[in-house]
């Protein structure tokens, strides 16, 4: 007996060795990465999840926050299930919807088989996409002059008016998906029209920064933000303008979120600020400049200003007397009516710097 107990001893000690001697060499390598590398937490997991007493220590809470491993995404995993897209389970219970992940669970595709849906669900499903193709909004059409030649400039890109930069960059817009690393389709195409506005009809120089900030973890975006920002006003000093730029979310009411000016659909804008932003006041003063000549020269175009006591970090606005926060359309706009409101907006952003 005793014999058996002593066996079952040195196999268990044999054991944990084995596992210390080949986990911890890759946690010790994982850890040797600088902070801008995405770190691999999975060997600290498994080893503080089997071992509690030999609980590793060697990387930071915020590593262990923003890690995206769990010992149970691993077994839900296995059986094809995925919390961060309810859709895998709905696939799995409903036939109708056809799941392809062969792009990997970043790019998602989510399907209809309509062969499987009855005839009203088909009706409604063919009646929701003419009324998109025909963007059937019964929008009254405004005329109105986009451009103001008056406050043209001599462009000088030596020293950037304007930093654009997205704390949000994978929001993006219909006909793709809400979330999308495809620059021509997200809020970094939106930045990039927005510079040529600047640029080529009122001489504003402008920097549309695309660097992606939610990704890895959408949480901690703004203090993933806010180090590009200081890397900008580290090397320039300041901005008469700094915009991070986003798109609202709307869900389907689509006219909530779109005008019409001469002859095309327009996605509408908002400003968001952070009242108990040390700066708000000041920030303020720039922000009404460009809602009153929205409101002046487009109506209808500009939607509302949103407030928040702090919001998330005061949204960065605390990094500047010149910094807002603007959302350009929303999920259910197209990247083209996005694009399109840049022409409105760069007017009115010339209006409150040139003049």
């Amino acid at each position: 007996m005793g014999d058996k107990k002593n066996f079952r001893l040195r196999a268990f000690v044999l054991m944990v060795t084995a596992l210390i001697v080949i986990i911890l060499p890759c946690v010790v390598k994982a850890n040797s990465y600088g902070s801008s590398i995405n770190r691999n937490m999975l060997f600290v997991q498994i080893l503080n999840y089997t071992m509690p007493v030999v609980k590793a220590t060697s990387f930071s809470e915020e590593d262990m926050a923003e890690s995206n491993f769990t010992i149970g995404q691993v077994a839900l995993g296995m059986v094809g299930l995925d919390l961060n897209n309810p859709m895998t389970v709905l696939g799995r219970e409903l036939s109708f919807i056809n799941i392809n992940n062969s792009e990997g669970k970043d790019n998602l595709n989510v399907d209809f088989n309509h062969f499987k849906l009855d005839d009203k669900q088909i009706a409604r499903d063919s009646e929701k996409t003419n009324s998109d193709a025909n963007n059937d909004l019964n929008l009254e059409n405004k005329s109105v002059n986009v451009h103001d030649p008056k406050l043209k400039k001599t462009l000088n890109t030596s020293k950037p008016e304007v930093l654009i930069y997205h704390t949000h960059t994978t929001e993006s817009y219909k006909p793709g998906d809400a979330i999308s690393s495809d620059n021509s389709q997200n809020v970094c195409a939106v930045g990039d029209a927005l510079v040529n506005e600047l640029q080529s009809n009122y001489g504003i120089s402008a920097i549309n920064d695309t660097t992606v900030h939610d990704r890895e973890a959408y949480t901690q975006s703004y203090a993933r933000s806010v180090v590009t920002l200081d890397k900008y006003l580290k090397q320039y000093n300041d901005f008469k303008l700094i915009i991070d730029l986003h798109r609202d979310s709307v869900g389907d009411n689509k006219k909530a979120v779109t005008t019409r000016m001469n002859g095309e659909n327009v996605a509408k804008i908002s400003i968001v600020m952070a009242k108990k932003n040390p700066h708000f006041d000041k920030n303020m003063v720039l922000a009404n400049k460009i809602i009153e000549s929205c409101k002046k020269n487009f109506p209808g175009f500009y939607k509302d200003t949103v407030y928040y006591n702090n919001g998330t970090r005061y949204f960065n606005q605390d990094r500047s007397n010149n910094a807002i926060l603007i959302e350009v359309g929303a999920d259910i706009n197209t990247t083209d009516e996005a694009k399109a409101s840049t022409k409105y907006l760069a007017r009115a952003i010339a209006e409150a710097l040139n003049k």
